[in-house]
């Protein structure tokens, strides 16, 4: 199962099962209906596709909530934080600039309190850093996917 989400498999089974438990575990699941009762959450959207950045925010936008953004840089978002109160961050993990989703995601726990969740392409980066997060929707991703992960924060508030 560890090579279906390209984990690397060369290594010791106890590091292998801790990374596709970490990835199972907060991944949203496919058949995820849209939820029709979320919480409106005010989110910062930090992805460096501007396709995908656009229609996270008119996804999340449409579903009743706040879009903070959208962001392509860490040190962008990262300001904006510091200027409005954000429930929860969805950050891409491969960012292209000096600062990846991953170290963003350290500063916005450890300075706001905020909840992430990953969106990413990189299975193995996301695997590592699952701790981080409180949810991992993997791309390619449809709206549904992305809905549940953010409902799922406003019920763990």
């Amino acid at each position: 199962m560890a090579a279906i989400y390209d984990l690397d498999t060369d290594r010791p089974s106890t590091e292998v099962w801790r990374d596709l438990r970490a990835v199972v575990t907060r991944q949203t699941p496919l058949d995820a209906a849209p939820p029709t009762d979320a919480e409106a959450l005010t989110l910062l959207v930090v992805e460096d596709d501007p396709d995908a950045a656009a229609s996270l925010t008119e996804l999340l936008t449409e579903a009743g909530h706040s879009v903070v953004g959208p962001f392509h840089s860490a040190a962008a978002a990262e300001a904006a934080a510091a200027l409005h109160s954000i429930d929860a961050a969805l950050l891409d993990i491969n960012l292209s600039g000096e600062m990846t989703g991953v170290e963003l995601a350290k500063v916005l726990t450890g300075r706001w309190d905020v909840r992430v969740i990953f969106i990413s392409g990189d299975v193995a980066a996301a695997a590592r850093n699952a701790d981080m997060a409180e949810a991992l929707v993997l791309k390619p991703y449809n709206g549904a996917q992305i809905l549940e992960a953010v409902a799922r924060l406003g019920r763990s508030a």
